[in-house]
C-alpha cells in the first residue's frame, strides 16, 4: 500500500481553474482581513499565499497539498521570502486523513477539490497509472484513511467559527458528477447555507 498522493505539480491553468485566482479577488474585493483560512490544494504557483504577502499579510493561511512539488515550491517561497512565513504555513498531508483534534477553528475554509482526489485513477497520467497497475500496490485512500469526501465536509463544518464560511469551486468538471450532490446534501440536512456567490465560487455558511 502507498500513499495516494499527486504525482504532478499544478501550474496555474485560469482557462481550466481560475478557483484560486477567483478566491484572492472575493478576499481583496470583500476587504476580508484578520481571517484564518484553510486553504485545500496550494498548486505550485501557491496564488493565495504569495498574494496574501503581497497584500501586506492581511490573513493568516494553512493549507494542504499531496504534491511533492507543490511542496517544495513552498518551501523555496519562505526560503526567500520569510516574513511570509509568518502567515502563509503549507503541510504535506492526505486531507482524508485529517483529524478535528489536529485542527484549529477557521473562519473561512476552501474546499474547492472536494470529491477530486478519492479513490480516483482519472487524475493521474499514464505513466504513472502504468506503473501503479504494474506495481500491483492500492493507492486507494480508502485503503488507509480515515475520512471520505463527505467526511472532509463535516470535519469543516465543525472546524467553522461563528459567521465562517465554507467555498466550493462550481467550475470543477467534476462539479455536477459529485461535489455538488455532496454539498446539496448537507444543505437538505440543515447543516449548510448558500449565502452567496462570486465568480466560479459558491459560498455557504452555517444553518442557523
Amino acid at each position: 500500500m502507498k500513499l495516494n498522493y499527486y504525482r504532478r505539480d499544478w501550474t496555474l491553468y485560469l482557462q481550466d481553474c481560475p478557483c484560486d485566482l477567483h478566491f484572492v479577488q472575493y478576499l481583496e474585493s470583500r476587504q476580508v482581513s484578520d481571517k484564518l483560512i484553510f486553504h485545500f490544494g496550494t498548486g505550485e504557483h501557491h496564488l493565495v499565499g504569495k498574494t496574501n504577502y503581497e497584500r501586506g499579510n492581511p490573513n493568516e493561511i494553512l493549507a494542504v497539498t499531496l504534491s511533492r512539488g507543490e511542496y517544495d515550491a513552498y518551501i523555496d517561497f519562505v526560503i526567500a521570502n520569510p516574513a511570509a512565513a509568518n502567515y502563509y504555513k503549507v503541510f504535506f498531508a492526505d486531507i482524508y486523513t485529517l483529524s478535528s483534534r489536529m485542527l484549529p477553528s477557521f473562519d473561512i475554509a476552501t474546499l474547492f477539490h472536494l470529491c477530486e482526489y478519492y479513490d480516483d485513477r482519472e487524475y493521474r497520467d499514464d505513466e504513472d497509472y502504468s506503473e501503479f497497475e504494474k506495481s500491483g500496490e492500492p493507492h486507494l485512500n480508502s485503503a488507509y484513511a480515515r475520512l471520505d469526501d463527505a467526511g472532509v465536509l463535516e470535519l469543516f463544518l465543525g472546524k467553522l467559527n461563528p459567521g465562517g464560511k465554507l467555498l466550493f469551486f462550481k467550475g470543477s468538471s467534476m462539479w455536477e458528477w459529485k461535489p455538488e450532490k455532496v454539498v446539496k446534501a448537507a444543505i437538505s440536512r440543515g447543516r449548510l447555507v448558500v449565502e452567496d456567490e462570486y465568480e466560479s465560487l459558491l459560498i455557504c455558511g452555517l444553518a442557523s
